[in-house]
């Protein structure tokens, strides 16, 4: 896939800022916190003919741990994602094949409380709904993300600088390969 095609989607400017300072060609947008500005932000890409079947979508950002399988800094490739909150008879799981050369894992995607684990190693706000979309518009998604804290942790324990760090220098080195 050329770099043309691929675009960065961070939930924040904060988790952007380390890439874009490395990679100031990469194709970066701030999408929002969570499902609903995710989506809404593809659907907008989608319309303007940024985002079609050819693209990539990197969404890169923070993430919890459940459990100590995880090191708090460590940056991983989700593979997998549920919408962990919505009734299990109404879960739908979302897969793709691994991008990067990164520990794959399973992610369950949550709008703000803490879910169950399950199965899952992380938890984030945003994954299932860019997975849920690449189905739909048919572009190539990749979701990267860097442990932060350990789920259900005061705010104030986040190791947010260290995590977003690693995030941007591991996204750089990335895309300086492909």
């Amino acid at each position: 896939m050329n770099k043309a095609s691929r675009i960065y989607l961070f939930p924040t400017d904060t988790e952007a800022t380390i890439f874009r300072e490395l990679s100031p060609e990469a194709r970066v947008v701030v999408s929002g916190v969570g499902m609903v500005a995710t989506s809404a932000t593809i659907m907008h890409l989608v319309r303007e003919g940024v985002v079609g079947a050819q693209s990539c979508v990197v969404l890169a950002g923070i993430a919890g741990a459940y459990g100590s399988d995880i090191a708090v800094g460590e940056v991983v490739e989700v593979t997998a994602e549920r919408c962990s909150e919505l009734p299990e008879r109404f879960q739908q799981s979302y897969t793709t094949e691994p991008y990067t050369s990164l520990r794959c894992v399973c992610s369950n995607t949550v709008h703000g409380a803490s879910s169950v684990a399950d199965d899952a190693l992380v938890e984030n706000m945003e994954g299932a709904a860019l997975f849920a979309l690449a189905e739909v518009v048919g572009f190539r998604a990749v979701e990267i993300r860097a442990i932060s804290n350990r789920v259900g942790e005061p705010f104030a324990l986040w190791r947010v600088k260290e995590a977003v760090e690693v995030l941007g220098r591991t996204l750089a080195a990335l895309e300086a390969r492909m």
